[in-house]
């Protein structure tokens, strides 16, 4: 049966001899205070931790007794469909390899021949873009010396202008 439960309660089970129906398995800490900071405008009223019934301490149990549940028999689950071997599987996928004559593999990837010139192609709705001063070098300390000489000097410039 699909929608069985997967477990029951046992009909064979009997309460245990003295079982206490009437206590509860849990009691206000009788010990505990109410802290000096509580606000029950912030905090709600306080209430005692709970701690264990010192009654049921020597009693099979405390509280209203349920049956425990067990595995039910008839529970099979939900019907799945058997997996089997596809006899038309062939791995998992994979490019084919050919030969490339063309291949070669750069094993000094950051050597680059000079360059002469940077080209640029932009499309934009907007005609306020500009560019300027490409400098392309692996020299950290030319780098900074060409910008203090261009682009520091224009940016001094700017400065003295809106004054």
């Amino acid at each position: 049966d699909e929608d069985a439960p997967a477990k029951i309660p046992d009909e064979d089970a009997v309460k245990p001899d003295g079982w206490l129906d009437d206590e509860p398995e849990y009691i206000s800490d009788p010990d505990a205070l109410k802290p000096e900071d509580w606000d029950e405008d912030m905090d709600g009223e306080w209430e005692a931790p709970q701690i264990p019934n010192p009654v049921c301490e020597t009693a099979p149990g405390c509280g209203p007794w349920e049956r425990p549940m067990i595995d039910n028999p008839n529970y099979k689950g939900k019907w799945k469909s058997p997996m089997i071997d596809n006899p038309n599987y062939q791995g998992v996928w994979k490019p084919r390899k050919i030969p490339n004559p063309d291949f070669f593999e750069d094993l000094h990837p950051f050597r680059m021949t000079p360059i002469s010139a940077v080209g640029l192609e932009l499309w934009s709705m907007s005609s306020d873009i500009f560019f300027d001063n490409f400098f392309i070098t692996s020299d950290r300390n030319v780098a900074e010396r060409w910008a203090a000489d261009g682009w520091g000097l224009k940016k001094a410039a700017e400065g003295a202008a809106e004054v």
